[in-house]
């Protein structure tokens, strides 16, 4: 028996790694054009490598906080 903790098959994906735009549109749902337009406008933190974006999941979960939290700001404005 070891002491290391048990963990699932799975691997556990690390929020930090680099993922491409394509990547990241896939696993939340966004169009890979909308996350470029975003990241270059500075709204969704990315980096350019070459002539591909690059971004991380924690960065993609970021952006979807904020614009949830500017949705709630936007109701309460218009009630």
């Amino acid at each position: 028996m070891t002491d290391e903790p048990m963990t699932n098959d799975q691997p556990v994906e690390d929020k930090h790694q680099l993922i491409s735009l394509a990547e990241a549109a896939r696993r939340y749902g966004f169009n890979r054009d909308y996350l470029s337009e975003l990241a270059r406008r500075g709204r969704l933190k990315a980096q350019k490598i070459g002539n591909m974006w690059v971004t991380t999941s924690a960065d993609v979960e970021e952006y979807i906080r904020s614009r949830e939290k500017r949705g709630a700001y936007r109701e309460d404005i218009e009630a």
